[in-house]
């Protein structure tokens, strides 16, 4: 009897061994989302990829997608509304209402790679993206907005005077 309730202890000390392993597995391998999140861009090792985004002054919100290519390949998107009023701010109060008139939506969309295990991330892509009221879409892509954005630099998006969408939604 003592030998089977040994037997018995060992097996249950090892299944619990197995889930416990299991479980820090799942923890440590997070989704491509929670990897970007976390990441550490060369721009300024001392915060990640989410603090970033979240401290600079002119976001108002930020959205993650996340999507695969044929090859298995993972990709997130950092989609991040401007507040064009505080970006904007040297731009005339008539400019900043025809802004607001015709313009939609003002965002900025960072791209992200992750690849291997363990994991790493490696920027792709950083473009400014304005829709106008009309549909009509103006994307300005710069390598240089991520790291402006990193070091809290103030980025001139398109703050033409209310010219971003010009009389595009005016009716004709």
């Amino acid at each position: 009897m003592p030998a089977l309730r040994t037997t018995f202890v060992r097996r249950i000390r090892r299944v619990l061994a197995c889930c416990l392993l299991a479980c820090l597995l799942l923890g440590a391998c997070s989704g491509p989302v929670d990897t970007v999140r976390q990441a550490r861009l060369p721009y300024d090792e001392s915060v990640t990829v989410e603090q970033a985004l979240k401290r600079y002054p002119y976001f108002t919100k930020i959205e993650w997608r996340t999507y695969d290519d044929k090859n298995g390949k993972h990709y997130v998107e950092a989609v991040c509304d401007i507040d064009v009023a505080a970006n904007c701010s040297e731009v005339s109060g008539e400019g900043l209402k025809l802004a607001r008139r015709d313009v939609a939506r003002d965002f900025f969309v960072a791209r992200f790679v992750v690849d291997g295990l363990p994991a790493k991330v490696r920027p792709l892509e950083a473009q400014h993206v304005t829709q106008c009221v009309s549909g009509a879409k103006l994307v300005m892509a710069d390598p240089k907005y991520l790291r402006a954005i990193y070091n809290r630099e103030p980025v001139r998006f398109f703050c033409l005077e209310g010219l971003n969408c010009p009389g595009l939604s005016s009716p004709k």
